[in-house]
């Protein structure tokens, strides 16, 4: 019964997704227009997706992963393959595991918190999508997805709470960093780059590789092809799981919004045998949702993380250091 309702509620999100793009055609199409150069970066690019995964697939994850995202990248990888299609975003599984349709009392809660926090002018900066994908839009003052107000609130309730400067932040490690867009939105942030680390299965940094290369040019994204690659200064480098023993990395700031929570026990363990990559500062956001959230919070508490519910979504947690 419980995946009888599951699939219906995705049918109804993916209708609902479809209905919003339908209400906001006039978004879309100045976005196209605007960007229209993203789709032939993006046709040019993806003609060496299948090879690069493929050399990247032969190498062993299984501890790092979990049944249910052993499915989700199965399902993926046949969307993806033999070449991904420009508007990946709408494919079911990439909005049922991280492209935020939510919109409702989530999206005016975050979106005002950061007019609260950010001038209008800079906003617009922060916010404007990207075409790569074809994200679903739902705000036309800024012309962005809820991904990206999404992304963009979890790194300014992160700042506030604990008083970081985020200009301050020279390296990031990112554990589950979906299909880029908080190390593209991070970025923007800074007036100068930091040198960001996405950790994630073989499949999803491919697909990171895709999206950023598109979105903010390939001379400003580092895939690794093999162990014995290096982390690329002031660049978004993409590191598969597979290498993560290969490279000695540590970072100012770890960030993990539901990734790690997904992940397996040994991922969870890993992370904190390696000191959270040493990092001083933390921004982790869990579900109970999910498997791992009790295990999750005791980690937390265990490392001395405090956490807090996100008041608007029940069931959420944020711990920040």
């Amino acid at each position: 019964m419980n995946d009888v309702i599951q699939t219906i509620y995705k049918e109804l999100r993916i209708l609902r997704a479809r209905l919003i793009r339908v209400k906001m055609a006039r978004a879309h199409a100045q976005l196209a227009r605007l960007k229209s150069d993203q789709e032939h970066v993006f046709n040019s690019l993806k003609r060496n997706f299948p090879a690069i995964y493929a050399t990247l697939k032969s190498h062993d994850i299984s501890q790092f992963i979990t049944p249910t995202w052993e499915k989700y990248n199965a399902r993926v990888e046949e969307a993806f393959l033999p070449t991904p299609p420009f508007c990946f975003l709408n494919d079911p599984t990439i909005m049922e595991t991280m492209f935020a349709t939510r919109g409702g009392r989530c999206l005016r809660e975050e979106l005002k918190y950061l007019e609260w926090t950010i001038p209008k002018v800079r906003l617009e900066v922060l916010l404007e999508e990207d075409y790569a994908g074809d994200p679903v839009l739902l705000n036309t003052t800024y012309l962005t997805s809820h991904n990206s107000i999404h992304h963009l609130y979890h790194l300014i309730r992160f700042s506030k709470k604990t008083n970081c400067d985020l200009n301050e932040i020279d390296s990031v490690i990112e554990w589950g960093g979906g299909y880029g867009n908080m190390a593209k939105i991070f970025q923007r942030l800074k007036t100068k780059p930091s040198t960001y680390v996405i950790i994630d299965t073989p499949l999803f940094s491919c697909i990171q590789w895709l999206y950023l290369a598109t979105a903010i040019g390939p001379g400003n994204v580092n895939l690794f092809q093999k162990p014995e690659d290096e982390i690329a200064r002031q660049k978004i480098n993409l590191l598969p799981v597979c290498f993560v023993d290969s490279v000695d990395i540590s970072s100012d700031l770890f960030i993990s919004t539901w990734g790690l929570s997904e992940s397996s026990s040994f991922s969870q363990d890993y992370v904190v045998r390696r000191n959270w990559f040493d990092a001083k500062h933390i921004l982790l956001a869990y579900s109970k949702s999910h498997g791992g959230t009790d295990r999750m919070a005791q980690i937390a508490a265990v490392t001395g993380i405090p956490s807090e519910e996100i008041e608007f979504l029940r069931g959420n947690y944020y711990s920040f250091r």
